[in-house]
């Protein structure tokens, strides 16, 4: 009874990978993202982290961007309403506003369907809560937001 226990593990796990290789692949399609599609950074709480992400058309024709479907409402978007013309490069921008996300790791995930196909792309990273720091008869040091921008060339 254990190995066939075992066996039903490794093929779930293979199936389970197989799935997550094929839903951020980049390199299929007429859209690429071009370096990795997943950025990470270390944030404070409140910081915001502006991710962009360059993306080639490397189809012969105009590819419109039907929708980017993030996974969480923390995670806004930016990207070419017009389409991206065949051979051109542009971006999409994911903007985390890290104010209401719980400290720790976190890991977020953003949907782009596309004309002819669609793919993902990531966020990830710890986030810190920063308490005001006090003393004695001074004013608090507060910590004040900011906003962090990577780019995945």
């Amino acid at each position: 009874m254990r190995p066939l226990k075992i066996l039903l593990f490794v093929v779930f796990f293979l199936i389970l990978n197989q799935t997550k290789a094929q839903l951020s692949s980049t390199s299929e399609g007429p859209l690429q993202v071009v370096g990795p599609n997943k950025l990470s950074a270390k944030l404070n709480s409140g910081d915001i982290f502006e991710a962009v992400f360059h993306i080639r058309n490397n189809s012969t024709e105009t590819q419109y961007i039907a929708q980017v479907a993030p996974d969480c409402v923390c995670t806004q978007f930016a990207f070419p309403e017009k389409g991206i013309e065949a051979g051109a490069t542009d971006s999409i921008t994911l903007f985390l506003q890290s104010k209401n996300v719980p400290p720790g790791p976190f890991f977020k995930r953003a949907f782009v369907d596309y004309t002819e196909g669609s793919f993902e792309l990531q966020l990830e990273g710890d986030l810190t809560v920063i308490r005001p720091k006090y003393k004695q008869g001074e004013k608090p040091l507060i910590y004040q937001p900011t906003q962090i921008r990577k780019v995945n060339q």
